[in-house]
């Protein structure tokens, strides 16, 4: 099922927290509105369900708008934050609840409620009640409840946000390759970015109610639209050059910060003016004999994450971020030490404010 959303407006009393959105949702796509807390990415959701009505613009599932439509007949299955599971009724129970409203009764019901648990891993725990399960568990069963009426469109609200890190990486895993199974159209609310990228065929930004960016996982991340959805986007070093030349031939700008120079790509850029480019912590290198774009630091702060140690480094008048594997232990660099450091002139992106 296809979602057009044509020019959305949603506010309270004086504060805009919706402003003019548009958006169109592929039929079957996993897409996710991200952003921070209080952007309007919960109310867009709430608008799409039917829980808000937007002030101006319209909402289409298919070539049908749907604002006429109240929540309970729009044909959609909601998994909210607090999973909201009826604690006086089984699991069975909880599932076959959509199934009852809408008429589905005896065996037809049975087989249903049966065949959802199995597909979300939970055979056999039908006659179990809420505060008898897991958080992952629970989150499994609120998941089944909205899939069991088999909706035209799958909604949730942060559904992982309550649960341990190692839970939200399986589940997360989890709701993917349900969502695929059944091809069914999701769109999905988070903040944590890295969440986004795991589960998302795209993904909308948001900031203070306005679109900032909507691409790809990859495109977003490596390609940010600016400042803000790089940095909100994984974390980033943002670098203010000033631009010396620009090789139109080559597509390589020259520029300098810190008293260092530098060469990268970057279309269009002109001699004088001021060029932001970000780098990823991985993308900033150990140094080798022959590599472009050098420059001295030294490490402030060391943190070991297992596969990889994060260095603070003082460089180039600022501290940057700086992503290496941890190889070995004997291999880490000590706080104090100097390092030189580079990136490629592919690397970088010129981003705007």
């Amino acid at each position: 099922m296809q979602i057009t959303l044509k020019n959305i407006v949603k506010r309270f009393g004086q504060n805009t927290v919706v402003n003019h959105v548009d958006l169109v949702i592929g039929d079957g796509e996993f897409f996710t509105l991200l952003g921070p807390s209080g952007c309007g990415k919960t109310t867009l959701l709430r608008m799409i369900a039917g829980f808000n009505q937007p002030d101006e613009g319209d909402i289409l599932f298919g070539e049908e708008s749907v604002l006429h439509l109240p929540a309970h007949k729009r044909d959609t299955g909601m998994v909210f934050q607090n999973y909201a599971l009826f604690p006086h009724m089984t699991v069975a129970e909880n599932v076959a609840y959509g199934l009852k409203a809408r008429g589905i009764k005896g065996q037809e019901m049975k087989e249903k409620v049966e065949a959802i648990l199995n597909s979300v891993q939970l055979g056999g725990m039908g006659s179990r009640y809420p505060r008898q399960l897991s958080g992952g568990q629970q989150q499994r069963v609120a998941l089944a409840r909205a899939l069991v009426i088999r909706p035209r469109v799958l909604l949730m609200d942060e559904p992982l946000s309550n649960l341990d890190a190692k839970l939200r990486v399986s589940m997360r895993e989890e709701i993917r390759r349900i969502q695929q199974d059944l091809g069914i159209t999701t769109v999905y609310v988070t903040h944590d970015q890295e969440e986004a990228m795991a589960v998302s065929d795209r993904i909308a930004i948001f900031y203070a109610g306005h679109l900032q960016q909507v691409a790809t996982p990859a495109a977003i991340y490596f390609s940010p639209a600016n400042r803000f959805t790089a940095e909100f986007m994984g974390s980033c070093t943002i670098l203010e050059t000033l631009c010396t030349d620009f090789d139109a031939a080559s597509g390589m700008t020259y520029a300098e910060t810190g008293g260092v120079a530098f060469r990268f790509r970057s279309e269009g850029a002109k001699a004088g003016e001021t060029l932001n480019i970000m780098l990823r912590p991985d993308w900033i290198l150990p140094a080798g004999p022959d590599s472009e774009n050098r420059f001295s630091g030294t490490v402030c702060e060391r943190m070991f994450l297992g596969d990889t140690v994060v260095y603070q480094v003082e460089a180039l008048g600022r501290r940057l971020r700086v992503d290496m594997p941890s190889l070995n232990h004997s291999g880490m660099l000590e706080p104090g030490q100097t390092v030189e450091l580079c990136f490629a002139p592919e690397s970088p992106v010129t981003v705007r404010a």
